[in-house]
């Protein structure tokens, strides 16, 4: 089994149109530290990179604390646009992924880029069969190589991730036949917890990567209960579109504490994100741990208007406030979130 992991690169500097020598913005080299992090329990053997510089910059710090030596393949760099800049990037974008022979002159076409890289990879995969090997690339280079194993990939997914950066996609192969492919965009970083409710120093765990997570280690899932001072408890329906409990109304905002957070941050960013409430302060309920989580629970109190709560694309498509009475009536096939029902009342 060999493991790849494309690293699309960090934040570049787009003032600088010389596209082999765009550097990384501050934030960009900021960013780098989330490469690091995912990459750091992936056991990687090997270091390879586009040789334009804001795709090797993405991987220098994960190479200098680690000890590799990133090796530049020219055939792995970015689609060259054409002889000039182009200000209209969406428009140029669309065209080609509408025909992949499409190009302006002195630049490459989709099918180029693509035949490019993919000759690229699978000389990479003869050369390090079995081994796991991070490559720093570009997002349309990227993109092309997904299309390749996955035709369903086309502009719209594209789209959604053009502006994610870094974005770090893991294929797995068999010789040259690809498993699977695993779109982790931008890595989610959390801190952990140990069974004492102590963070582990040093140890920084990665949103769908339970699989590498140590044993006894856990990350902070923050959930707030929201109570008007008028007596009433607001609900939100989960969206159609959501993998787990589709449709159905849940008498909490919540989710992951970021890397950084405390419990309480991270609820009233929760909080803030999923229904426009800001809370300066909030009522600790209760903590405890289920799977690899401590959920930590808290009551936020509001006076703020009762129709001014937002919606969460992808996340929430609908509110109401009702009371306790109304909570406690509701079936487990239409609430989600049975735990909050003892501290309504």
């Amino acid at each position: 089994m060999t493991k790849v992991y494309f690293i699309r690169h960090a934040e570049p500097n787009y003032s600088n149109h010389d596209d082999l020598l765009r550097e990384l913005t501050p934030k960009g080299m900021e960013d780098r530290k989330i490469v690091t992090e995912y990459l750091s329990n992936k056991k990687i053997d090997v270091v390879l990179s586009s040789p334009y510089k804001r795709a090797v910059m993405t991987l220098e710090d994960f190479a200098g604390k680690y000890g590799f030596k990133i090796e530049t393949i020219n055939d792995f760099h970015e689609r060259v646009v054409g002889n000039e800049w182009i200000d209209n990037f969406f428009e140029f974008s669309k065209n080609q992924w509408a025909d992949f022979d499409y190009k302006l002159e002195g630049g490459e076409c989709l099918r180029e880029v693509q035949a490019r890289n993919i000759a690229a990879l699978k000389e990479v995969l003869k050369k390090y069969e079995g081994k796991n090997i991070a490559i720093g690339t570009h997002g349309t280079a990227l993109s092309t190589i997904i299309n390749y194993y996955d035709k369903s990939f086309g502009y719209s997914d594209f789209e959604k991730v053009r502006n994610v950066m870094p974005w770090i996609v893991a294929f797995e192969f068999n010789g040259e036949k690809c498993l699977s492919i695993k779109n982790m965009k931008k890595p989610e970083l959390w801190d952990a917890y140990n069974s004492d409710y102590e963070k582990i120093e040093g140890l920084t765990l990665v949103r769908d990567e339970e699989e590498y997570f140590p044993e006894n280690a856990y990350h902070l899932v923050c959930e707030v209960l929201v109570r008007h001072v008028d007596g009433t408890y607001l609900l939100m329906k989960r969206d159609p579109t959501k993998p787990l409990y589709p449709n159905m109304w849940e008498a909490t905002a919540g989710g992951s504490a970021l890397k950084g957070e405390t419990d309480v941050e991270g609820a009233l960013r929760e909080l803030r994100e999923e229904t426009g409430i800001v809370a300066d302060k909030l009522e600790f309920l209760s903590k405890d741990i289920g799977g690899h989580c401590w959920h930590v629970r808290f009551l936020c109190v509001t006076d703020c208007d009762k129709n001014s709560i937002k919606l969460q694309e992808g996340e929430t498509c609908d509110f109401k406030w009702v009371s306790a009475a109304e909570v406690l009536a509701m079936t487990e096939s239409e609430l989600v979130g049975w735990q909050m029902r003892k501290f309504i009342n």
